[in-house]
């Protein structure tokens, strides 16, 4: 649970960012998918130069289902913000396009990691639906979920870890892959939040078998969401953008708080599980 902190935090950062409500459900990720013609109007406008502006934060926050109180931004849980260019000199301009590229790869990797998480979860709920769960069966697909959720981890994250993106010189096409990438995470986690629903409501005995993987899971899905919505809200924070670029930058915040809360809701229904268990 040390990482649920960072992405409570990553959602306190972006929670006063005003934000068109959007359905990640209706949103097909595409580098040349088409931005809205306009956008509700940011309430941090800067002049004739619209932007996104550090909110103000409350000291703590309650997670549901524990009880435990989560520290917040100024409370030691620091949210990094881009700098400018590259430490080796290279122009604003090339050093994105090199980010970028990495974010592609990223978002590459959730592609072909989302259709074998999608396929144990569809195995999950057929086990979870049969009038005698097996419990063995059951435990075998949630280790492979494991697996597949541990791929982003060792293959994604480390892959943002320290990845700079200049405001200044940032286009339309940049933001774009960033959508990208927290749109399919928010809509491959939210999956998991489904699949868990149906879960967490079977037999005591049952759960004991499952409990401790399915925490591991828990544990993974914080542990990817946390770096992702925080690269992109450090990104959003940082821009002080025009009317052409606003409608993708709230869509990203909006998006980064949808991961956040639905991370913050999977939290919900798994810790009475682990309570019940002592996990």
């Amino acid at each position: 649970m040390k990482f649920f902190g960072t992405a409570l935090a990553a959602l306190a950062v972006g929670s006063a960012m005003a934000a068109p409500a959007i359905d990640s459900r209706h949103y097909t990720p595409s580098a040349s998918s088409s931005t809205p013609a306009s956008a509700t109007p940011s309430p941090c406008a800067c002049g004739d130069k619209p932007g996104v502006g550090l909110p103000s934060i409350s000291s703590s926050q309650i997670v549901h289902g524990t009880g435990l109180p989560v520290p917040l931004p100024g409370k030691g849980v620091p949210v990094t913000l881009p700098g400018k260019g590259t430490p080796g000199g290279k122009p604003n301009s090339e050093n994105n396009e090199a980010v970028i590229v990495v974010v592609k790869t990223v978002v590459e990797t959730v592609v072909e990691v989302e259709a074998k998480v999608k396929a144990n979860l569809e195995l999950i709920a057929k086990i979870v639906a049969a009038a005698e769960v097996d419990a063995q069966a059951l435990l075998k697909v949630i280790v492979a979920l494991k697996a597949d959720l541990k791929i982003l981890l060792d293959d994604c994250v480390p892959q943002l870890d320290g990845l700079v993106l200049d405001a200044e010189d940032l286009v339309e096409a940049d933001l774009k892959v960033v959508l990208d990438l927290i749109v399919r995470v928010q809509a491959l986690v939210a999956e998991v939040e489904v699949c868990l629903k149906a879960l967490v409501v079977l037999k005591a005995e049952i759960l004991a078998v499952v409990g401790v993987e399915l925490k591991a899971c828990l544990d993974i899905i914080l542990s990817i969401a946390t770096p992702i919505v925080n690269f992109c809200l450090a990104i959003v924070a940082s821009l002080k953008v025009n009317v052409v670029l606003k409608a993708v930058v709230l869509q990203i915040t909006d998006c980064a708080h949808k991961l956040t809360s639905t991370c913050i809701s999977i939290n919900g229904l798994l810790g009475p599980v682990f309570v019940l268990l002592h996990l």
